[in-house]
Parts: structure tokens; C-alpha cells; sequence
């Protein structure tokens, strides 16, 4: 008789794990407003209100896709608002377990399959959640996160009661940047959920602003011009030497911006079906890669656009404006309030986590 012993894989033993947990009938620990909240919640908390469901089609694990669906639970929550995969877990095995715990609980009642569950803690083991960094808020709907953030430019942005902030058009029209000032970022995936509060039947533009310098005064080779023509708003420099990802689902008629929600700004730009549209008052999950001079624009779980910021490259219409050279390898980020009455634009839950 051999003395070999058979061993078993590391996948093989958290499945042996969960069917443990399984079958003591822990329960599934109840939503979590926010990715960034510190810890899972417990079946003994009440059960917060999702208010702006995760609307990914699948579970993602950091940048893994599980295949799984990202089904609507009882809570009005879905499976990635529960399963907490931003955090910076301690270590990876941290992670695991909370995912055993949330999908095995929701097998006992009723919401998951075990199939999926099962599908979910392999996902789990292989994710590089807990092994990397995740994602530090900068604005979490708190009063104090609003304060860490400053402005230039006209109009402004309102911190709403329910935790949410709202573009505002300047008494003159004009825009502006509230932008993020206590740290710069190389490369970077910045998370937010925006959604199109525009009055009536029209439609809202913002957008979010990327890799630019600081906003507290003039910055040599980064003008305040528009195609050449001074405006004497600091504003311009985030356009100037930085990225605007636009936010605007209008129609393609009349005199709207024909650059689409997902456009970079001028560089490459989309049409309204490339952009992917939804209803307005749709809460929306941007996110938005950099990694050296590639960006990725993921609107909802799926990628709208790709751009390479090669040197040279013009502004379209703009030849007297600074070409794509202008923009850098690090610089700040921020939202941007547009000039038109019907520019409202909310936006909540934004997060940045380190690539490189």
C-alpha cells in the first residue's frame, strides 16, 4: 500500500469550506450601502436600501467577470452591491470567506443557486481581490468627503440630502470643475454612478475630468482659452491639459453636443448608440481606466470606448487650443458642472484604486 498522501487543491478545500458553512445554515450577512463600507453587515442589522442598484449584467470581482448574473435580491440590492470586492481585504483568504458566507446564506434563502454559489467562491479563489489594493473613497455622500473637495470655475455643485451631489449652472452659464486636490493619480481606474437629472423633457451634459493639473491658479503651457480666445476661467486648464469623459446622453438633433456619454472629449468620441444610453434618471456605473496613455471608458459592465493618447494628435475644430501632447502621465480628477439651464447632472459613490 502506498504512503503517498493524496492532497486536495486550495479550490478543492474552500468548496469543501462552504458546503460546511452551507449546511450549518449560516445566514447571508444583509447589503451594504456602499462598497466602501468597512465591514460585511450582519443578518442581526437592518437591511439598508440599495438606492442605486449595481447595474453590471454579471458579478466582477475587481477586474474578473464570474459569469455569474448579477441577480436583483429581496432587498432591492444585487449581487455585486453585497459581495464586497473594492475593499482592501487584509489578505485574500479574508475575501473568501466572505464570499462563502454571502453566497451560501443567500442559497438558504432562496435568492442564489447553489451552482452560482459554487461558481462564485471558485471565482473568489481565483480573483486577485485581497492581493491588491482596492478602491479609497473620495466621496462617500458625507458632508465631510464634499468638503475635500474644491471648485474653479462658474456654476457648482450642491451636496443633496440623500447623500448625493448635483451640477448647477452659474448665474452667467459658463462652466466648471469640482475637483479633488489632495492627491494626484498615475495610473488609475476612477469608479462613480451618475445619473441625468436635467428638468423636463431635456437632457443633461457633465463629465468627468481626468489627469489634469491643479486648478488654483494659471499653469504655465496649459492656457484658459477657448481655440485661442482667452475666458479667464481656471476651468479651462483641466480641458486644456487633461481628459474630459463626457457625460451626455442627448438626442442627435438640434443643437446638442453630438459627443456622447464615453467620448473622450474632442479625441475620440461616440455617437448616442455607441454610448449605450438609458433613461434619464437612470442611475449609471461609469468606470474609467488609465494605465500610461491608454483609456477605457466601462459604462454599466461594458466597455464603450478605447483611446490611445498619442503625441500630436489635434483638436479637432480647436487648432489654436493645445494638442493631445498637453496631457501627462499623472494629474488630478474631478466632475464637471456644464453652462445650460438644463445641465443637471447627479453623481454619487466615487472611488479610485492604484494600477500600477
Amino acid at each position: 500500500m502506498s504512503s503517498a498522501v493524496r492532497t486536495r487543491s486550495p479550490i478543492s478545500r474552500l468548496l469543501a469550506a462552504a458546503a460546511v458553512v452551507a449546511a450549518l445554515g449560516v445566514t447571508a450577512p444583509t447589503a451594504v450601502a456602499a462598497p466602501t463600507a468597512s465591514t460585511p453587515a450582519s443578518a442581526s442589522t437592518p437591511v439598508p436600501s440599495c438606492p442605486a442598484p449595481d447595474a453590471r449584467p454579471t458579478v466582477v470581482f475587481l477586474d474578473a467577470d464570474t459569469g455569474v448574473d448579477n441577480a436583483a435580491l429581496a432587498s432591492g440590492c444585487t449581487l455585486n452591491d453585497v459581495i464586497d470586492d473594492e475593499r482592501s481585504w487584509r489578505h485574500h483568504g479574508l475575501f473568501v470567506a466572505h464570499v462563502v458566507r454571502v453566497g451560501y446564506g443567500l442559497v438558504a434563502d432562496g435568492e442564489l443557486s447553489r451552482r452560482d454559489a459554487r461558481a462564485l467562491v471558485v471565482a473568489a479563489a481565483r480573483s486577485d481581490v485581497g492581493k491588491v489594493p482596492g478602491y479609497t473613497s473620495l466621496f462617500d455622500g458625507s458632508a465631510e468627503s464634499f468638503a475635500d473637495w474644491a471648485y474653479a470655475g462658474d456654476g457648482g455643485f450642491d451636496l443633496v440630502d440623500d447623500g448625493t451631489i448635483r451640477s448647477r449652472v452659474g448665474a452667467d452659464g459658463g462652466f466648471g470643475t469640482l475637483w479633488y486636490p489632495d492627491e494626484q493619480f498615475t495610473d488609475f481606474s476612477l469608479r462613480l454612478q451618475f445619473r441625468d437629472d436635467a428638468p423636463g423633457d431635456q437632457r443633461g451634459n457633465s463629465g468627468v475630468q481626468v489627469r489634469f493639473p491643479a486648478l488654483w491658479g494659471p499653469v504655465e503651457g496649459c492656457p484658459t482659452t477657448f481655440n485661442g480666445s482667452e475666458t479667464g476661467n481656471l476651468s479651462w486648464i483641466a480641458v486644456n491639459c487633461g481628459h474630459e469623459i463626457q457625460v451626455n446622453d442627448s438626442p442627435e438633433t438640434g443643437g446638442n453636443d453630438p459627443r456622447k456619454t464615453g467620448s473622450i472629449y474632442g479625441f475620440a468620441d461616440l455617437n448616442l448608440a455607441q454610448a449605450m444610453p438609458t433613461p434619464k434618471g437612470t442611475w449609471n456605473d461609469l468606470e474609467i481606466r488609465v494605465v500610461g496613455q491608454h483609456y477605457t471608458v466601462i459604462r454599466n459592465g461594458v466597455v464603450i470606448n478605447e483611446f490611445e493618447n498619442v503625441p500630436g494628435l489635434p483638436f479637432p475644430g480647436r487648432p489654436n487650443d493645445p494638442d493631445s501632447s498637453s496631457r501627462g502621465l499623472v494629474g488630478y480628477v474631478g466632475l464637471q458642472a456644464h453652462g445650460s439651464p438644463q445641465d443637471v447632472v447627479s453623481y454619487r459613490n466615487v472611488r479610485v484604486r492604484p494600477l500600477s
